[in-house]
């Protein structure tokens, strides 16, 4: 029983209720570490992510690849956290333009980056997200992990050169689309005197060498920046004219969420542009607390990662798990499977992260058996006694006798039902517990009403798309009229044309 006075909310969040054993209410401490593993459409966001947010009243970042679950919480999020505040703000990176309307954050990769460390970090995250989803012949792929330092490498002197002569985006991406040919970041590092010692050097040994190593090293290099390439992403994301950047350090001050909707694309990742936002809105919610008179953030800062390997592989996260939850960040991390986490992080970092987790939430209808077989031997045995009644010809007897037996097998967490899951808390037994659907009850209604409105905003904020047609036509126009449009075919029964001088055609 809660005393009068009290809420929960305010030190954790609801996990649901358990159902083995039965009957007891679970809630997880903002200071705990939640780890989430469930296949697609098992239920980890509707569940746990957006109930968690929902709840939450300090500031929070949450990772997304569903615009439906960004449309879900961002109202709720905007409303004041309790009587007589302020409506708390919202920032949306939308890189693929999927939410119209919604406040835009607006973040500029080079701001900041005079500082090396800064410089270093943004380059490193930038790099991380690379690796995701590197796979060669069904093995995590080490190789990946390599080309992604010497990205980082090469991307940390041109974002150091670029902040320290008051260059922009656009000129590291006129560096980025010819790596070794790109003189001037060399020449920068060499000659400013407020730039990083050796970092030249670091970059002329990244950029030559051996030719296969140099020709990864610049594709892994282009793709960590890929997206900056196509002109209307670069236009949502970065500051302009009339469009500044947002500031962080306000939003979170003011309890606001930062939302970073990216999507599962092989032809254009957001990955790398994601994790090096995330790891910037991270520094600055621990530049916050260890500037705040507590010493910490109050209400806490809480990360709900959603696809966590796929969309933001952190490459701090276990650092930041380990360290800043008690300046007041908690983090609530999910993937679909524990290969997934391999994949981004490698073996071993991805058990320190598993290790590190304070709590773990399994759902079931996964096809992992080497995991499952491992959380078995994890939840270990249980010693039942058994007492055993025989009778022959000289009477009755009884004898008695201990056996091992399995908590739970695997097969029987791949078997755990829908809207249930598996926790793993600290030294507690296991809990089989039954969670609730944000959409249920007449809170989940009236969630379900916020929802379709928003769609509805939506659809009237998203502008028609141009015709590929009318864009076909006035390309082609413009070529006409300029002399670009190759030479047209010449019939034979033509009459020879007058010489004229020569003209070049694309």
């Amino acid at each position: 029983m809660f005393t009068s006075g009290f809420d929960p909310n305010d030190v954790g969040w609801r996990l649901g209720r358990s159902s083995q054993p039965r009957g007891v209410e679970l809630w997880c401490r903002y200071d705990r570490t939640t780890g989430v593993y469930g296949e697609q459409g098992s239920g980890k966001t509707l569940d746990l992510l957006a109930p968690a947010l929902l709840a939450h009243r300090g500031a929070g970042l949450a990772t997304l690849t569903k615009l439906d679950d960004l449309l879900l919480t961002a109202g709720r999020r905007q409303q004041p956290s309790g009587p007589d505040e302020p409506p708390r703000p919202v920032a949306v990176l939308d890189p693929f333009g999927a939410a119209p309307g919604l406040p835009e954050l607006v973040w500029d990769p080079v701001a900041g980056c005079v500082d090396p460390r800064i410089a270093e970090r943004r380059a490193k995250a930038f790099a991380a997200g690379t690796v995701a989803g590197a796979v060669t012949g069904g093995r995590q792929d080490n190789a990946a992990r390599f080309y992604a330092a010497e990205t980082a490498k090469v991307l940390q002197g041109f974002l150091h050169a670029a902040a320290l002569t008051g260059r922009t985006l656009e000129h590291v991406l006129e560096w980025v689309a010819n790596p070794v040919a790109a003189e001037q970041p060399a020449e920068i590092l060499q000659q400013h005197p407020h730039a990083a010692r050796f970092w030249d050097g670091l970059l002329i040994g990244a950029l030559h060498g051996s030719p296969d190593t140099v020709g990864n090293t610049v594709t892994t290099v282009q793709q960590a920046m890929a997206l900056f390439f196509q002109p209307d992403i670069r236009a949502r994301c970065v500051p302009s004219r009339g469009r500044t950047a947002t500031d962080l350090a306000d939003l979170i001050a003011r309890r606001g969420t930062v939302y970073l909707l990216g999507r599962e694309d092989p032809y254009a990742s957001a990955a790398p542009l994601m994790t090096a936002v995330a790891e910037h809105v991270l520094d600055t919610a621990l530049h916050v607390a260890a500037t705040s008179p507590h010493g910490r953030l109050t209400p806490c800062f809480l990360a709900c990662l959603d696809e966590l390997p796929s969309t933001t592989p952190l490459p701090t996260l276990r650092v930041r798990m380990a360290n800043e939850r008690a300046l007041g960040l908690s983090f609530i991390y999910a993937a679909q499977t524990w290969k997934q986490m391999v994949v981004s992080y490698g073996d071993d970092e991805a058990r320190s992260l598993f290790g590190l987790t304070n709590n773990l939430v399994i759902f079931g209808g996964g096809k992992d058996v080497h995991f499952y077989r491992e959380l078995s031997d994890l939840l270990d045995d249980v010693r039942i006694s058994r007492r055993t009644f025989t009778e022959g010809p000289g009477g009755m007897g009884t004898s008695r006798s201990g056996e091992d037996v399995r908590v739970l097998r695997p097969g029987d967490i791949r078997r755990i039902p829908e809207r249930h899951a598996l926790v793993v808390a600290g030294t507690a037994p296991p809990i089989i517990a039954r969670l609730r659907r944000c959409l249920d009850g007449k809170d989940g209604q009236q969630l379900t009403t916020e929802l379709d409105a928003a769609r509805a905003r939506l659809s009237r904020a998203r502008p028609d798309t141009d015709d590929v047609e009318q864009r076909t036509a006035a390309a082609l126009a413009y070529a006409r009229d300029h002399r670009l449009d190759p030479s047209r075919h010449v019939d034979p029964a033509d009459p020879p044309a007058a010489p004229q001088s020569e003209t070049r055609s694309w």
